[in-house]
């Protein structure tokens, strides 16, 4: 299950609509390839027109968890999730999410600070835990869009940023790892594709110059870790 926001969709710049499911058809190549039998799930099919696998939980605009000053089109945290995985029960789930509520942290709306960010990733998935303990959870960090300031994705990452945080991703993920979940971070997501227009054309989406395949090919690293450990 691919599960996140627009950049899960696979929207194209501008909130464009384009039918090769961003990262979702280049990754399901790479795992063809390297010998994986596997099927997408999800409750959506949009932005999938030019692809066999078509299934995704990719929420254009959502954040991971509202604010009334900003609230948006919705959250992942839940009752979406939690019908999302009751209704599919997958076996991985491909976590990337964050971008809309950092976006949100930029305009200074209230409630969108980055200990509240955090807090937001840890409750979503405490949320999917919950509904699926035995589900394994690749986290990664979001792209390095470039509308967000670089030291909020560094922090909120794990790598030194702006100011010192005891959380971020790191944390959160190995603390779920310590209580026996099945988690792990694709920590190289962060840097995988470039913070230049050529491949974000609108400062948010890798939708240019091979920014999607980009992140498929972390993605399919990080696929591999789990399933051949």
């Amino acid at each position: 299950m691919a599960l996140g926001d627009s950049i899960t969709a696979g929207v194209g710049a501008n909130g464009s609509i384009v039918e090769d499911g961003g990262y979702r058809g280049p990754l399901a190549a790479l795992l063809a390839r390297a010998g994986y039998h596997l099927t997408f799930v999800g409750s959506r099919s949009d932005y999938s027109k030019a692809i066999n696998d078509k299934a995704h939980e990719g929420w254009p605009g959502f954040v991971l968890r509202s604010f009334p000053s900003d609230p948006g089109p919705g959250q992942l945290y839940g009752p979406l999730v939690r019908r999302a995985l009751n209704a599919a029960d997958p076996d991985i789930v491909l976590l990337m999410a964050g971008t809309n509520d950092m976006l949100r942290l930029e305009k200074h709306a209230e409630g969108y600070t980055l200990p509240n960010i955090l807090t937001s990733m840890d409750m979503l998935l405490a949320e999917i835990f919950a509904a699926k303990p035995n589900v394994y959870v690749i986290v990664a960090p979001v792209v390095d869009s470039p509308k967000i300031e670089t030291c909020v994705l560094e922090t909120f990452a794990g790598a030194p940023g702006c100011g010192s945080s005891t959380e971020n991703l790191q944390t959160i993920v190995a603390a779920y790892a310590q209580r026996g979940f099945h988690v792990s971070l694709a920590a190289d997501m962060s840097t995988a594709v470039p913070r230049d227009s050529a491949h974000f054309p609108d400062g948010i989406h890798p939708c240019g110059a091979g920014g999607y395949a980009a992140v498929a090919g972390v993605w399919l690293r990080a696929i591999e870790q789990v399933t051949r450990s």
